[in-house]
């Protein structure tokens, strides 16, 4: 009962504080707690959560829900203003995201979504979760300038969170937009719960906006980060020690043990419709032919 009760508290605190952070080493249980997290923000009222992935595991171990594939080759780098049709966002000599209509077409009749990436550069990876949250964030700003009162909370969680929110990983033109919505998200209900190794690799800028959860931390971390981040802590030469699964919940100096992660059901691939699919290699068809010609 306690244990439920402390999650209770901590995703009501993470939804009034705006993002969270979870820190530990490898094999400390980040990716269980932040399924655990999930769930809990899943079943809020009027709540939508989208998950990114780069390896595949929630979209095996997660509960019933849809997941996305982004191939490598569905976000493209152009240096200049391309003609397609078919695309999601577009920014000139930037970055191009292919399949718009299906990606539109799953956030419109899908509450909560994994994306399951496989792009291989970072940068396209960091400009694609950029794309995900800019089209939630357009949709907040207007409802806010034009007084239009919709209640619909969303939640990103992100794993591997310092390939997306580090300058020195990912071109500053993307960061900075990334930190421009990061900066005002929690006025327009839009929340950030994510993961990292280390915290020395996230950018002082994103990580000190964050609740922050520590668990076991790597020995550099702690020597650089968390001895002097815990100095008025109880945990600080304890939480080296801690179990998998124990967290330190910073701001109330107060251990949270999530409990091991049982999925509820299987998560399902959303299958592009047949003749979306052949309309594509059709346009696809006809510009290669255009070109020929040409």
């Amino acid at each position: 009962m306690q244990q439920n009760n402390d999650l209770e508290n901590l995703v009501e605190d993470i939804i009034k504080f705006g993002d969270c952070l979870l820190v530990s080493r490898k094999g400390t249980g980040k990716t269980n707690n932040l399924m655990v997290l999930a769930r809990e923000f899943r079943e809020l009222p009027d709540t939508r959560v989208f998950i990114f992935e780069d390896f595949p595991k929630w979209m095996k171990e997660f509960d019933k829900v849809g997941y996305f594939i982004i191939h490598d080759e569905d976000v493209l780098e152009t240096s200049h203003t391309i003609d397609m049709e078919d695309y999601f966002l577009r920014h000139s000599r930037d970055y191009t995201i292919l399949r718009g209509r299906e990606l539109i077409d799953a956030l419109k009749n899908n509450k909560d979504l994994i994306f399951v990436s496989e792009i291989q550069d970072i940068e396209r990876q960091a400009f694609f979760i950029y794309a995900i949250v800019y089209y939630f964030y357009r949709k907040a700003y207007l409802r806010a300038y034009k007084d239009y009162h919709k209640t619909e909370r969303i939640i990103f969680i992100i794993e591997e969170s310092q390939n997306v929110f580090d300058a020195s990983t990912i071109s500053k033109k993307i960061f900075n937009r990334l930190r421009k919505i990061y900066s005002v998200a929690r006025n327009l209900d839009l929340h950030f719960v994510f993961a990292s190794q280390r915290l020395q690799d996230l950018n002082t800028k994103i990580r000190a906006r964050a609740e922050l959860l520590c668990g076991p931390p790597c020995l550099d971390d702690f020597d650089l980060k968390f001895y002097r981040l815990l100095r008025n802590s109880q945990y600080r030469h304890e939480i080296l020690h801690f179990e998998i699964g124990e967290f330190l919940w910073t701001t109330k100096d107060k251990i949270v043990r999530f409990p091991r992660f049982d999925s509820r059901g299987k998560p399902f691939e959303i299958q592009q419709k047949t003749e979306e699919k052949l309309g594509f290699f059709q346009r696809i068809l006809e510009k290669i032919k255009k070109i020929f010609r040409k």
